[in-house]
């Protein structure tokens, strides 16, 4: 017990890793989610994926003339005067389905907090009894949240629409503090389960178009149905004799004589809401000017005894983007045509709970999106980059690139008799 917790209390170092924001309380929030959102810097309210539809915004998904299978990829790189790091992998997978003009259902899969992590210090010497002892601290862990979610919209009157999406979280991070004397390691495994549930509300509307001047308005909202709950699990240090980073029986104390793992449940962890409004109006030329707001924040309390390695945490983000886009039309022969172009700029700013400070981020995305076959069949690549400064982090640039596949076919349609 008292080893660990001197390796608890002595992990206050410097970051060696993917970025630190990975670090800071439960991770890197993601907030879009697949590629045509991401090349114009959007959250997911405003359309992006085609006239009048968000892959992210269910309240657009009406406005699809096929049941689409829709997969994304992210990859990252982080890069600072600690070395240029990144990260990438499979961000979402959705289906989504249109029934008839005013409704829609669909469901799918996405990260929502993202955490990997290596922090480490530089070795330090200590002299006792004319002997010198070299020592290194180091933590690092690797998980995150993910969301299973499912929505569903209906109309509210002739120009409004309104869906309600459930999100259900789930998840785990792995941890392992170590610390080093001379030849000597032990470790400090830790292990967190999530779970927890939130809701969203999508309102949509089109009262304020004009003949020469058509206007999409939208809205959402969301909140924490079972706020998130963490269930920890506190492992046995011990002395890694062979230095092969496991536990076995060539350790001290050997896993048969170590104790069982503490269990503690932590509630209330996360407890967010969030509310974001986007406009959309249609310019000459078939040209789209978006605009896009959004306040998160988190009222969950976050325990020092399972954050005690970067104790401050962020508990409110804040976005507002600028994009222009150029959907292709309906019905496209030439190649040219069925190429979509987007492009945005943003701003974001995370605040940090105990440090009572922020970072800023700032950026441009590009992408565009390429339709094929009969049922609009659609290929999406987007680029973002951009900078984070803080006063008490290194600055960051971002180079963010996702790519997204979107495989259409009809669903709930009378067929033919034979």
């Amino acid at each position: 017990m008292l080893l660990r917790r001197f390796i608890i209390l002595s992990l206050f170092t410097v970051l060696s890793g993917q970025s630190i924001h990975n670090a800071f309380g439960l991770g890197l929030i993601s907030f879009n989610h697949n590629a045509a959102s991401a090349a114009l810097a959007s959250r997911g309210i405003i359309p992006s994926f085609n006239h009048n539809v968000s892959l992210s915004n269910p309240v657009t998904w009406n406005n699809f003339k096929y049941a689409y299978l829709s997969g994304n990829y992210n990859g990252d790189e982080f890069t600072s005067d600690l070395g240029v790091n990144g990260l990438s992998g499979v961000s979402s997978a959705q289906f989504t389905v249109p029934i008839g003009d005013k409704y829609a259902w669909g469901f799918g899969l996405k990260p929502l907090f993202t955490q990997q992590y290596l922090i480490e210090d530089d070795p330090v010497e200590f002299y006792i009894d004319d002997d010198t002892l070299l020592t290194q601290r180091s933590a690092d862990g690797s998980g995150g949240i993910s969301s299973l979610y499912t929505a569903i919209r209906f109309p509210l009157t002739v120009h409004e629409g309104m869906a309600v999406e459930l999100d259900v979280l789930f998840g785990s991070l792995r941890k392992d503090s170590k610390f080093s004397i001379d030849q000597r390691t032990y470790h400090y495994f830790q292990r967190h389960l999530f779970s927890g549930s939130l809701y969203k509300i999508f309102l949509s509307s089109d009262r304020f178009s004009r003949k020469n001047r058509p206007l999409n308005i939208y809205f959402m909202y969301s909140g924490a149905i079972n706020p998130l709950k963490i269930k920890h699990y506190s492992f046995q240090p011990f002395e890694d004799i062979n230095n092969n980073g496991y536990y076995d029986n060539a350790d001290s104390p050997t896993p048969s004589s170590a104790p069982s793992a503490e269990v503690s449940i932590y509630n209330n962890v996360l407890d967010p809401f969030e509310i974001g409004f986007g406009f959309d109006m249609l310019m000459k030329n078939d040209l789209h000017l978006m605009i896009e707001a959004h306040s998160w924040n988190d009222k969950g309390y976050k325990d020092k005894t399972i954050f005690p390695l970067l104790s401050y945490y962020v508990n409110k983000s804040q976005q507002v983007s600028l994009g222009l886009a150029q959907f292709s039309p309906e019905i496209a022969f030439k190649f040219a045509q069925k190429i979509q172009y987007r492009g945005g700029v943003y701003y974001r700013k995370d605040f940090l709970e105990e440090m009572d400070s922020y970072v800023n981020e700032i950026g441009i995305s590009l992408g565009i999106g390429i339709k094929f076959g009969v049922a609009n069949n659609q290929i999406d690549f987007a680029y973002r980059y951009g900078i984070r400064s803080s006063d008490i982090i290194s600055d960051e640039t971002i180079n963010h690139f996702t790519i997204g596949m979107q495989l259409g076919d009809l669903w709930f349609v009378k067929r033919r008799p034979k």
